[in-house]
C-alpha cells in the first residue's frame, strides 16, 4: 500500500511537471487551448510508456521491474485525459456538448456539421468512456468482483483506447487546422513507431519463447 502511494504521488508530481511544461512550448497559442493539449499530451506519452513497457519487458527481463508502474500510469493516463476534456468544456464549448460536432459557418450564419471534426471528437469521447473503464478497475477490488479472467479482458482493451487516442490526435495535428504550426508532429509519429515496433518484437520474443517450451 505504501509503495502504490508512493508512486501515485511520483506520477502524479511528474504528470504536473510535464503538463506545465508542454504548456510553455507553446506560449504562442491561447492558454486554454495551450493546457488542454497540454495535458492530452501528458495522457498520450503515459499510455504509448505503459504499451513500451508491456512489451519490451517480454525482450528485456530487467524491465519487468518496472511493470509495477504501470497502474499508477494508467491512471494518470485518465486522470490528464479528464483535465484536458474538462478545460475544453469549460473554456471552449462552454459547457454546450453539440460544439463538439458543429462549427460556427460565417456564410451560413449558423453552426453547421463538420463531418472531420464531429468524427475526431466522437472517436476522444469513446477514448474517454474506455479510460474511465480501464481507471475504475485497475485495483484489486474490482480483479476480485469481475474475476480474473474478465479484468484481464477489460485491462486488453487498451489497445482499443490506445487506436482510438491516436486517430483522435492525428486528426487533430495533422488534418483540422494544418496551418497551425504544432511541434508535436514528428515526436507523435516517432512514439507510434516504436510502440508500433515494440508490439512486433515484443510478439516476436514471444512466440520465440512459447515454442521453447
Amino acid at each position: 500500500m505504501k509503495n502504490s502511494t508512493y508512486r501515485q504521488i511520483v506520477i502524479g508530481g511528474f504528470s504536473l511537471i510535464l503538463a506545465y511544461l508542454f504548456f510553455q512550448s507553446r506560449e504562442l497559442w491561447d492558454p486554454m487551448h495551450a493546457w488542454n493539449r497540454a495535458f492530452a499530451d501528458v495522457s498520450l506519452l503515459f499510455l504509448s510508456v505503459i504499451l513500451l513497457l508491456g512489451s519490451l519487458s517480454k525482450v528485456f527481463k530487467t524491465i519487468r521491474k518496472w511493470l509495477v508502474w504501470r497502474r499508477e500510469l494508467g491512471i494518470w493516463t485518465g486522470v490528464t485525459a479528464i483535465v484536458h476534456v474538462l478545460i475544453l468544456l469549460d473554456g471552449w464549448v462552454q459547457w454546450e456538448v453539440f460544439r463538439f460536432f458543429f462549427v460556427f459557418s460565417p456564410f451560413a450564419g449558423d453552426w453547421v456539421l463538420h463531418p472531420g471534426f464531429a468524427l475526431g471528437n466522437l472517436l476522444g469521447i469513446v477514448a474517454l468512456v474506455y479510460v474511465l473503464i480501464l481507471m475504475l478497475t485497475s485495483n484489486t477490488i474490482s480483479k476480485k468482483i469481475l474475476g480474473l479472467k474478465a479484468w484481464k479482458h477489460v485491462q486488453q482493451t487498451v489497445h482499443v483506447f490506445y487506436h482510438m487516442v491516436i486517430l483522435h490526435t492525428a486528426y487533430f495535428i495533422f488534418i483540422h487546422n494544418p496551418d497551425s504550426p504544432n511541434w508535436l508532429q514528428a515526436p507523435f509519429i516517432i512514439t507510434i513507431t516504436l510502440v508500433w515496433l515494440s508490439s512486433l518484437i515484443g510478439f516476436w520474443f514471444t512466440v520465440k519463447e512459447t515454442r521453447r517450451k
